[in-house]
């Protein structure tokens, strides 16, 4: 059971996550970055039929390069653990997009729940990376502590 007094919810006493709670975000981190990684990367490797989608939704041609671009990137972000928290955010931004675009654009709230989704583990893995002391086992080891 854990204690209310920590730092967060997946950190113990010593600032650092438990290895079953790292483990699970290692997992969530992979298959969310190997979503991204396939969606822009087939945005990247069949534009036409990628552009085709975006000016059927209301959007400039070269945008589906744009987002497909970012969604690699992202993906690439997300299993950095440095940059990961950053990349996460960025994506989740992008999911707003996908969001908004799946809703108003193209008519489909059905189809709003996949995206919804992802953002959500987007915040997640943002949340968790940035919550994560960075350099918390060398605080530890220093004189001073």
């Amino acid at each position: 059971m854990e204690n209310q007094d920590q730092p967060g919810w997946a950190f113990n006493r010593g600032g650092e996550m438990s290895r079953g709670k790292t483990i699970a975000l290692w997992v969530v981190s992979g298959l969310v970055a190997a979503l991204f990684l396939f969606a822009g990367g087939s945005k990247l490797i069949a534009p036409q039929m990628a552009k085709t989608g975006f000016i059927q939704a209301g959007y400039a041609a070269w945008f589906a390069t744009f987002i497909g671009i970012c969604e690699v990137l992202g993906a690439i972000g997300l299993l950095i653990p440095r940059v990961a928290g950053l990349a996460a955010a960025c994506l989740s931004v992008i999911m707003v997009g996908a969001t908004y675009t799946v809703i108003a654009r193209l008519h489909q709230p059905a189809q709003a729940a996949t995206p919804i989704i992802v953002f959500c583990l987007l915040i997640f893995i943002s949340y968790t990376r940035f919550k994560t002391p960075q350099g918390a086992s060398a605080r530890a080891a220093s004189p001073g502590n």
